[in-house]
């Protein structure tokens, strides 16, 4: 008999979200349990939703048939401890709740790990750990979530439970199977359902079979491992198993077996696409696709047609193209700390001691790494910051000094506001020179000709454009000629090099931001400032006064300084991808890094040719859930600041197309977007004759 009502925890994804309308469909009540907000289609339907953070909040189940659907299903996220966390920890807080009522867990036939197929119920996970050293994590993790599981709390235990699978290919697994303990075996008087389902495909699905048939409509490679099968389930399926009144027990549920070759061969021909399949050696021998469905199909629910899944798939997707995500792409991620037990660990003695000040201990921690990171030479020559706006402001001043009346600051318009607001409040008249077409960094050539007009010129400010390392020989060179000072805007370059140097030393000074939007987030507010020589300024001034950076900012700065190397090392993975998939498209162009140069990537940015198209790009990958941004708008267009003509701003000002960039994005997030990307520019084809013009005449 058919529940009454369904109460789907974590059910506001892809899985909960397309069961919940079949079961509102059905006539049954629907309450969705999850931190997020269930879609609009779900709402429309009548679900009703309790929101809530399972891992910190006291929840109350109402009544009702309980599906589990808790955790993330990636199994390779930006921080792998969030597996058990998210999986088992969350799942454990509930099991009080479980005891003598029907529960449907939906789990993945990823815990059998390693053991050779066909995969039947009684085959014996190969996952590392033995079973009986898991049921003892269990119960310990049942026993840590008496209280609130805050991930400091429990961060490192999490990474303890990873440190069990050697391979490094199980933690989802491994997450998954402690998921099945808790509720089988430590939820009281349960008896429940367990799902373990292969890869799922449906509407709002962006994994294996959603990436393949996108690529076939549109006419790209497809791109699957040789040699290797998986099992596939339409989502909707798994909604008929919910239905079904199974006895308790764990059941497989999957079509057979496919090869992932033929799956591809057989989405090319159902899109009737020209697209080529190219074959890759398998990353790994294992056998998860290897599904045995038997015991279900003995119970009377049977898994669809697949061939004819997969068509009716095919056909939602060409005639109502859904977003690549969502829940949409953020356009800026802040690092999260690798160690978030340390940092809050750290960050709570200091408010306990009251050890808040800049210079207490942590804050010369991160000093002494900090000069070490930057090469340079002593500890003079560096002074930590609240913020990036303020050490901007100390190398102005500890480079040339506050303003007289009439002196003129050479600055590029192409930068964020601050360049230009901190030259203002120390009463410099601007006045903006252009950038180089190809790197968006000062150009050295319009610079020199700039000074030749402005002769009583007292100081000249270059800006790293989104991490690109400036042309500082250039510009160094004709800086000495004029006898002006070289300050530069460094606040995106914290991992740049410049010829193989941290950029620190080329300019006379480099002011560094930690905001949250850059490579390194001192908690959302840092900055850091470095000088050639001793800074002019008089210390009776105060200069420095409430400008140096606190303790419980320090600590989450010198965290993300010791992975300086992996967050730029991620974000270079992430602008590889971007720049293949607009590498030949017409009209399309991006930031040029010079030869031994290294962009630290805090932003990556196309410029599309023609504010009309420009326009069409921005609103096309919006619609698809992938945040764009226009960095930067030309100081002199938007600002109280007049200019002349400076026709490579203004064309940037106009075309300019910032996508997410993050060291927190996956390899998997960069391949949606640069496929949201292509379908953008292949819809929206350059067309000269409605180009607007783009230069002020």
């Amino acid at each position: 008999m058919t529940a009454e009502r369904f109460v789907l925890v974590g059910g506001a994804g892809f899985v909960g979200m397309t069961l919940a309308v079949i079961l509102r469909s059905c006539g049954v009540s629907v309450t969705v349990v999850d931190r997020d907000r269930p879609g609009p289609g779900a709402l429309a339907a009548g679900v009703d939703h309790i929101q809530a953070e399972l891992l910190t909040d006291d929840v109350e189940l109402p009544e009702g048939h309980v599906v589990l659907l808790i955790g993330n299903s990636d199994p390779r996220p930006r921080w792998p401890w969030t597996l058990p966390l998210d999986t088992a920890f969350g799942t454990a807080r509930l099991l009080p709740q479980l005891d003598g009522r029907e529960v449907t867990l939906c789990s993945s036939v990823e815990v059998y790990g390693g053991a050779p197929g066909p995969l039947r119920e009684g085959t014996a996970p190969s996952l590392g750990p033995s079973e009986d050293t898991l049921v003892e994590y269990a119960v310990e993790i049942a026993g840590a979530v008496r209280r609130s599981c805050d991930p400091w709390r429990v961060a490192n235990a999490c990474r303890d439970l990873l440190a069990l699978d050697r391979t490094g290919r199980w933690g989802y697994a491994l997450s998954k199977r402690l998921q099945e303990i808790l509720v089988t075996e430590l939820a009281g008087d349960v008896q429940p359902v367990v799902l373990r389902l292969p890869n799922l495909f449906g509407a709002g699905q962006t994994r294996l079979v959603g990436k393949l048939t996108r690529n076939a409509l549109a006419g790209r490679p497809l791109t699957v491992c040789a040699d290797t099968a998986r099992s596939l389930l339409p989502v909707q399926d798994v909604a008929r198993a919910v239905l079904a009144g199974l006895a308790p027990g764990t059941y497989n549920f999957g079509c057979p077996p496919i090869e992932l070759a033929s799956l591809a061969s057989t989405l090319v021909e159902l899109t009737g696409s020209d697209s080529s399949i190219v074959l890759r050696p398998a990353v790994c021998d294992d056998s998860s696709g290897l599904v045995c469905s038997d015991k279900i199909l003995a119970a009377g629910v049977a898994p669809s047609d697949l061939r004819q899944a997969l068509e009716r798939f095919v056909e939602t997707l060409r005639t109502e193209p859904e977003p690549y995500f969502t829940r949409r792409l953020a356009l800026v991620v802040p690092p999260r700390p690798a160690r978030p037990d340390v940092v809050a660990r750290r960050q709570q003695s200091a408010l306990w001691t009251g050890a808040l000040k800049h210079g207490m201990r942590w804050g010369l921690e991160l000093g002494d790494r900090m000069i070490g990171a930057l090469g340079l030479p002593q500890a003079g020559n560096l002074l930590l910051t609240t913020s990036g706006t303020e050490a901007l402001r100390l190398a102005v001043v500890g480079t040339a000094g506050a303003a007289y009346p009439g002196d003129v600051a050479i600055a590029p318009s192409f930068a964020f506001p601050a360049t230009a607001e901190v030259l203002t409040q120390l009463g410099y008249r601007i006045v903006f020179c252009d950038v180089d077409a190809d790197t968006w960094t000062l150009d050295p050539e319009a610079l020199r000709a700039t000074l030749e007009l402005e002769p009583t010129a007292r100081v000249v400010v270059c800006l790293d454009t989104f991490g690109n390392p400036c042309d500082y020989g250039a510009l160094l060179v004709t800086c000495r000629e004029a006898g002006v000072p070289l300050v530069a805007d460094s606040a995106a370059a914290l991992g740049s090099r410049y010829q193989g140097h941290p950029v620190a030393q080329q300019a006379d000074a480099h002011a560094f931001s930690m905001s949250f939007a850059k490579v390194i987030s001192a908690g959302g507010a840092g900055g850091a400032v470095t000088f050639r020589e001793p800074p002019m300024w008089d210390a009776a001034a105060g200069w420095t006064r409430s400008a140096l950076i606190s303790e419980l900012h320090a600590i989450p700065a010198l965290e993300e300084l010791e992975n300086l190397e992996d967050l730029v090392h991620r974000r270079e993975l992430v602008a590889e991808a971007y720049e293949d998939s607009v590498s030949g498209e017409p009209g399309v162009t991006r930031q040029i890094v010079r030869p031994a140069n290294r962009h630290s990537r805090v932003h990556w940015v196309m410029q599309v040719e023609g504010t009309r198209r420009a326009e069409s790009i921005h609103g096309e990958l919006n619609a698809v859930g992938v945040n764009t941004g226009r960095y930067f708008r030309a100081l002199h267009l938007v600002g109280p600041w007049p200019s002349a003509v400076l026709p490579v701003t203004e064309r940037l000002h106009h075309e300019v197309c910032a996508l997410p960039m993050s060291s927190e994005l996956t390899v998997d997030h960069a391949e949606l977007v640069t496929m949201a990307v292509r379908d953008a520019l292949a819809r929206r084809a350059p067309d000269r004759e409605q180009l607007l013009p783009q230069v002020r005449q």
